[in-house]
Protein backbone atom coordinates (compact mmCIF):
# COMPACT_ATOMS: atom_id res chain seq x y z
CA UNK A 1 0.00 0.00 0.00
CA UNK A 2 1.81 3.41 -1.14
CA UNK A 3 1.78 6.40 1.53
CA UNK A 4 -1.13 8.15 0.34
CA UNK A 5 -3.54 4.81 0.82
CA UNK A 6 -2.10 4.82 3.76
CA UNK A 7 -3.65 7.83 5.03
CA UNK A 8 -6.54 7.72 2.97
CA UNK A 9 -6.95 4.23 5.07
CA UNK A 10 -5.81 5.85 8.49
CA UNK A 11 -8.54 8.60 8.03
CA UNK A 12 -11.55 6.34 7.26
CA UNK A 13 -10.52 4.43 10.71
CA UNK A 14 -12.24 7.84 12.32
CA UNK A 15 -16.23 8.67 11.41
CA UNK A 16 -17.04 11.34 9.64
CA UNK A 17 -18.01 13.62 12.15
CA UNK A 18 -14.51 12.84 14.16
CA UNK A 19 -12.66 13.55 10.81
CA UNK A 20 -14.11 16.83 10.60
CA UNK A 21 -13.57 17.67 14.54
CA UNK A 22 -9.96 16.93 14.30
CA UNK A 23 -9.49 18.86 10.92
CA UNK A 24 -10.69 21.60 13.12
CA UNK A 25 -8.52 21.53 15.67
CA UNK A 26 -5.69 20.55 13.82
CA UNK A 27 -6.02 22.95 10.67
CA UNK A 28 -3.26 23.79 8.23
CA UNK A 29 -1.86 21.61 5.26
CA UNK A 30 1.81 21.51 6.40
CA UNK A 31 4.29 21.62 3.32
CA UNK A 32 6.22 18.77 4.75
CA UNK A 33 4.59 15.92 6.94
CA UNK A 34 7.58 14.59 8.87
CA UNK A 35 6.91 10.53 9.07
CA UNK A 36 5.59 10.15 5.86
CA UNK A 37 4.00 6.74 7.35
CA UNK A 38 2.16 8.19 10.19
CA UNK A 39 -1.59 8.37 10.69
CA UNK A 40 -3.25 11.16 7.89
CA UNK A 41 -4.18 14.27 11.33
CA UNK A 42 -0.34 15.05 11.32
CA UNK A 43 -1.08 16.29 7.48
CA UNK A 44 -2.65 19.38 9.75
CA UNK A 45 0.23 19.83 12.05
CA UNK A 46 1.28 23.14 10.91
CA UNK A 47 -0.99 25.40 12.21
CA UNK A 48 -3.55 24.43 14.72
CA UNK A 49 -6.47 26.05 15.79
CA UNK A 50 -8.22 25.17 18.39
CA UNK A 51 -10.53 28.04 19.27
CA UNK A 52 -13.56 26.27 18.08
CA UNK A 53 -13.27 22.88 19.43
CA UNK A 54 -14.54 20.99 22.00
CA UNK A 55 -10.73 19.95 23.59
CA UNK A 56 -12.07 17.94 26.21
CA UNK A 57 -13.87 15.86 23.03
CA UNK A 58 -10.49 15.96 21.54
CA UNK A 59 -8.67 14.36 23.78
CA UNK A 60 -10.75 11.82 25.00
CA UNK A 61 -11.12 11.23 20.47
CA UNK A 62 -6.79 10.56 20.47
CA UNK A 63 -6.79 8.35 23.45
CA UNK A 64 -9.67 6.34 22.62
CA UNK A 65 -8.08 5.95 18.90
CA UNK A 66 -4.89 5.39 20.53
CA UNK A 67 -5.62 2.53 22.39
CA UNK A 68 -7.32 0.99 19.32
CA UNK A 69 -4.41 1.37 16.70
CA UNK A 70 -0.32 0.93 17.67
CA UNK A 71 0.77 3.13 14.91
CA UNK A 72 -1.77 6.00 15.65
CA UNK A 73 -0.31 6.14 19.15
CA UNK A 74 3.33 6.03 18.35
CA UNK A 75 2.41 9.19 16.83
CA UNK A 76 -0.19 10.98 18.94
CA UNK A 77 2.51 12.63 21.23
CA UNK A 78 3.03 14.53 18.20
CA UNK A 79 -0.45 15.38 17.94
CA UNK A 80 -1.38 16.39 21.28
CA UNK A 81 1.61 18.82 21.85
CA UNK A 82 0.90 20.47 18.77
CA UNK A 83 -2.76 21.16 19.91
CA UNK A 84 -1.66 22.00 23.36
CA UNK A 85 1.20 24.44 22.36
CA UNK A 86 -1.81 25.90 19.76
CA UNK A 87 -4.32 26.13 22.88
CA UNK A 88 -1.73 27.86 24.87
CA UNK A 89 -0.72 30.57 22.48
CA UNK A 90 -4.48 31.45 20.98
CA UNK A 91 -6.71 31.18 24.13
CA UNK A 92 -4.06 30.87 27.00
CA UNK A 93 -5.81 27.51 28.59
CA UNK A 94 -5.07 24.19 29.12
CA UNK A 95 -8.12 22.42 28.83
CA UNK A 96 -6.76 20.08 26.73
CA UNK A 97 -4.11 18.95 28.58
CA UNK A 98 -6.01 18.60 31.18
CA UNK A 99 -8.83 16.77 30.06
CA UNK A 100 -5.80 14.29 28.35
CA UNK A 101 -4.20 13.92 31.69
CA UNK A 102 -7.62 13.28 33.16
CA UNK A 103 -8.56 11.25 30.61
CA UNK A 104 -4.58 9.02 30.96
CA UNK A 105 -5.28 8.69 34.45
CA UNK A 106 -8.15 6.93 34.17
CA UNK A 107 -6.90 4.48 31.91
CA UNK A 108 -3.62 3.79 34.41
CA UNK A 109 -5.98 3.10 37.39
CA UNK A 110 -7.33 0.27 35.58
CA UNK A 111 -4.25 -0.54 33.84
CA UNK A 112 -4.47 -4.25 35.15
CA UNK A 113 -8.18 -4.72 33.67
CA UNK A 114 -7.05 -3.13 30.61
CA UNK A 115 -3.88 -5.82 30.47
CA UNK A 116 -6.51 -8.61 31.29
CA UNK A 117 -9.13 -7.20 28.83
CA UNK A 118 -6.95 -6.85 25.49
CA UNK A 119 -2.91 -7.49 25.32
CA UNK A 120 -3.25 -4.78 22.09
CA UNK A 121 -5.01 -2.52 23.94
CA UNK A 122 -2.23 -2.42 26.97
CA UNK A 123 0.59 -2.81 24.47
CA UNK A 124 -1.12 0.32 22.95
CA UNK A 125 -1.52 2.38 26.01
CA UNK A 126 1.73 1.85 27.27
CA UNK A 127 3.35 3.21 23.93
CA UNK A 128 0.51 6.22 24.36
CA UNK A 129 1.63 7.18 27.76
CA UNK A 130 5.36 6.87 26.77
CA UNK A 131 5.05 8.88 23.73
CA UNK A 132 3.06 11.50 25.75
CA UNK A 133 5.76 11.67 28.56
CA UNK A 134 8.66 12.34 25.58
CA UNK A 135 6.57 15.00 24.17
CA UNK A 136 4.45 17.15 26.57
CA UNK A 137 7.04 19.72 28.47
CA UNK A 138 7.00 21.64 31.31
CA UNK A 139 9.89 24.51 31.45
CA UNK A 140 11.49 22.27 28.75
CA UNK A 141 11.32 19.15 31.43
CA UNK A 142 9.38 16.27 31.06
CA UNK A 143 5.97 16.26 33.27
CA UNK A 144 6.83 14.67 36.75
CA UNK A 145 3.09 13.42 37.23
CA UNK A 146 3.80 10.95 34.80
CA UNK A 147 7.42 9.56 35.54
CA UNK A 148 6.12 7.03 37.77
CA UNK A 149 2.69 6.46 36.19
CA UNK A 150 5.28 5.59 33.23
CA UNK A 151 8.14 3.43 35.14
CA UNK A 152 4.47 1.31 36.80
CA UNK A 153 3.51 0.52 33.42
CA UNK A 154 7.62 -0.56 32.43
CA UNK A 155 7.70 -2.43 35.62
CA UNK A 156 4.84 -4.41 34.76
CA UNK A 157 6.17 -5.20 31.22
CA UNK A 158 9.09 -6.42 33.28
CA UNK A 159 6.92 -8.96 35.33
CA UNK A 160 7.54 -12.55 34.68
CA UNK A 161 4.05 -13.23 32.61
CA UNK A 162 4.78 -10.32 30.62
CA UNK A 163 8.44 -11.39 29.51
CA UNK A 164 6.92 -14.79 28.28
CA UNK A 165 5.14 -12.41 25.67
CA UNK A 166 7.37 -11.52 22.98
CA UNK A 167 4.61 -8.55 22.25
CA UNK A 168 5.19 -6.99 25.53
CA UNK A 169 8.92 -7.69 25.65
CA UNK A 170 9.19 -5.94 22.09
CA UNK A 171 7.23 -3.05 23.85
CA UNK A 172 9.21 -2.27 27.03
CA UNK A 173 12.48 -2.25 24.78
CA UNK A 174 11.22 0.09 22.56
CA UNK A 175 9.58 2.56 24.90
CA UNK A 176 13.15 2.41 26.88
CA UNK A 177 14.63 3.08 23.57
CA UNK A 178 12.81 6.22 23.40
CA UNK A 179 12.61 7.20 26.55
CA UNK A 180 14.74 5.74 28.68
CA UNK A 181 17.75 8.16 29.11
CA UNK A 182 15.70 10.93 30.28
CA UNK A 183 13.36 8.57 33.11
CA UNK A 184 16.72 7.59 34.14
CA UNK A 185 17.28 11.31 34.76
CA UNK A 186 14.04 11.86 36.59
CA UNK A 187 14.23 8.57 38.47
CA UNK A 188 17.55 7.13 38.82
CA UNK A 189 17.05 4.36 41.26
CA UNK A 190 13.38 3.48 40.14
CA UNK A 191 15.53 2.39 36.57
CA UNK A 192 18.18 0.59 38.74
CA UNK A 193 15.72 -1.34 40.36
CA UNK A 194 13.30 -2.12 36.40
CA UNK A 195 16.50 -3.49 35.09
CA UNK A 196 17.72 -5.53 37.93
CA UNK A 197 14.28 -6.94 37.09
CA UNK A 198 15.56 -7.13 33.17
CA UNK A 199 18.49 -8.88 33.98
CA UNK A 200 16.76 -11.45 36.63
CA UNK A 201 14.70 -12.14 33.92
CA UNK A 202 17.58 -12.59 31.26
CA UNK A 203 19.34 -15.11 33.07
CA UNK A 204 16.55 -17.19 35.22
CA UNK A 205 13.56 -17.04 34.01
CA UNK A 206 12.69 -19.94 31.96
CA UNK A 207 10.06 -19.79 28.78
CA UNK A 208 11.68 -17.19 27.28
CA UNK A 209 11.80 -17.09 23.57
CA UNK A 210 14.64 -16.71 21.63
CA UNK A 211 13.45 -13.17 20.48
CA UNK A 212 12.73 -11.49 23.51
CA UNK A 213 16.33 -13.25 25.31
CA UNK A 214 18.10 -11.34 22.75
CA UNK A 215 15.74 -8.34 23.25
CA UNK A 216 16.50 -8.04 26.90
CA UNK A 217 20.45 -8.82 26.09
CA UNK A 218 20.14 -5.58 24.09
CA UNK A 219 18.68 -3.59 25.99
CA UNK A 220 20.53 -4.16 28.97
CA UNK A 221 23.77 -3.45 26.71
CA UNK A 222 22.54 -0.57 25.75
CA UNK A 223 22.04 1.08 28.88
CA UNK A 224 25.09 -0.13 30.07
CA UNK A 225 26.56 1.75 26.95
CA UNK A 226 24.73 5.03 28.19
CA UNK A 227 22.36 4.95 25.96
CA UNK A 228 23.85 4.55 22.99
CA UNK A 229 24.41 2.13 20.50
CA UNK A 230 27.72 1.10 19.29
CA UNK A 231 28.47 -0.16 15.61
CA UNK A 232 29.03 -3.50 16.54
CA UNK A 233 26.07 -3.54 18.48
CA UNK A 234 24.07 -2.50 15.87
CA UNK A 235 25.30 -5.69 13.60
CA UNK A 236 25.27 -8.47 15.98
CA UNK A 237 21.27 -7.30 17.11
CA UNK A 238 20.33 -6.26 14.14
CA UNK A 239 21.50 -8.65 11.64
CA UNK A 240 20.10 -11.19 14.39
CA UNK A 241 16.72 -10.14 14.44
CA UNK A 242 16.74 -9.85 10.31
CA UNK A 243 18.30 -13.39 9.75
Amino acid sequence: MGETGKEEYKIQSFDSETQKLLKTALKGTPKQAGHKACCVLTAFLLSADPSNVDLEKVANIIVDQSLKDCVFSKEAGRICYTIIQAESKQVGQSVFRRSLMNRLQEEYKDREELRTRSLQAWICYVTFICNIFDYLRVNNMPMMALVNPVYDCLFRLAQPDSLRKEEEVDCLVLQLHRIGEQLEKMNSPRMDELFSLLRDGFLLQEGLSSLSQLLLLEIIEFRAADWKMTDAAQKYYYSEVTD
